[in-house]
């Protein structure tokens, strides 16, 4: 009933404006099966029994020009993996200023990726899904206000996209947390050329991630001499920056991809990572084959490094040291693929993930995927 409400709300929404608009629908889905290839393995949500949910959504999206420079776009989205639960993606007004600058108010996407702008659409590039070590931020939209940029450099083609906002929807980070990002700011830069494009983008925001299970580790060393370890411990007003870097090569038959992200928090009990991911892929006929090697890298030095050690804290220093040490992990994966385009607007694909886990093979997994996808 609650998701029904919520696409009769969308639905009446633009079926009101369409007397003085006229409304474009589209739509995207993906109906995505998988399973581990052993009975003691998971990985990306997936158990040794094939699963028809993870992965799986559909979206319906409606844009109205209003005349003036000025549009609403609004996108919902059901994912099998949320119970099919729907949500607004995007619901945003824009404006184009000018030939080469559009102003976006509302919720829209961050653009912390290569493939931001259509992330769920996976008829937009060669996976099911992106590669998880890299396409792992805990959100990927945001409320607030964005700038895109259109201009050319020489033989370049740039695009700039600033952004600027916020994320306060309830995100859980661990039990008995609900993350909120606020002062949300960034950029991205695009240049393209013929077969070359490159991107570069840089944002950081403010965080609020209370955590509960920390709470009594916090009060017990504010009352300890060593109060610095309990700011270290708390997570609020903190600041967490983030790094892509991206190119792509795509000639007649060859494509090349690669990524490089680096998430970066300060005074956190939280890991940095490091990940990249690099693609290559062929075209033959109706049909793309590829493979993808990645690696990903959690680390985080033990905050309490400048506590001595005999002074009686033990019951403080190891549950702390345990927490930031579980954020440690090394992990590297390979993907192999093949996208059939047997439709103007649908495509099957098939992959099979070798996941290697340096720190403990016991993580160990391989999965096998397969997806229909369509836009419509």
């Amino acid at each position: 009933m609650k998701n029904l409400k919520k696409t009769l709300l969308f639905t009446s929404m633009f079926v009101a404006a369409s007397a003085q608009a006229e409304i474009t629908l589209n739509g995207f889905a993906s109906i995505v099966a998988g399973t581990t290839t052993s009975s003691d393995e998971a990985l990306y949500g997936f158990e040794n029994d094939f699963d028809f949910s993870q992965g799986s959504l559909l979206a319906l999206q409606a844009s109205s020009d209003l005349g003036e420079g000025f549009s609403v776009t609004a996108q919902i989205l059901s994912r099998g993996a949320e119970d099919w639960d729907t949500n607004f993606e995007w619901a945003y007004v824009a404006y184009e200023a000018n030939d080469n600058l559009r102003i976006l108010a509302g919720r829209q996407r961050v653009p912390f990726y290569m493939f931001s702008d259509f992330l769920d659409v996976s008829y937009a590039y060669a996976w099911i899904t992106p590669p998880t070590g890299v396409y792992d931020l805990v959100f990927d939209t945001f409320d607030g206000l964005g700038a895109i940029y259109n201009t050319s450099v020489g033989e370049f083609d740039t695009t700039l996209h600033l952004v600027y906002g916020g994320n306060n929807s309830e995100l859980a980070i661990g039990e008995g947390s609900d993350a909120e990002f606020k002062n949300l700011a960034g950029a991205a830069l695009t240049v393209t050329r013929d077969w070359l494009t490159l991107r570069a983008a840089y944002l950081q925001t403010e965080l609020n991630v209370p955590v509960d299970a920390l709470v009594p580790l916090i009060n017990g060393w504010r009352s300890t001499p060593f109060p610095g370890v309990a700011d270290d411990l708390e997570t609020s007003k903190d600041i967490g920056s983030f790094i892509e870097l991206g190119f792509q090569l795509d000639f007649e038959n060859i494509i090349v991809v690669g990524e490089f992200t680096q998430l970066t928090l300060d005074d956190m009990p939280f890991s940095d990572d490091d990940s990249f991911y690099v693609m290559a892929g062929y075209r033959f006929d109706n049909m793309l084959a590829h493979i993808t090697y990645g690696e990903d890298e959690n680390s985080k030095d033990r905050i309490t490094d400048g506590v001595p050690v005999g002074v009686g804290l033990d019951a403080l220093i190891d549950p702390t040291n345990a927490f930031t040490d579980s954020q440690i992990s090394e992990s590297n994966y390979v993907t192999l693929g093949l996208r059939w385009d047997f439709h103007d607007s649908a495509a099957l694909k098939f992959e099979y993930t070798s996941y290697s886990d340096d720190l403990n093979s016991n993580n160990d997994a391989g999965l096998f995927r397969t997806a229909l996808v369509t836009v419509f």
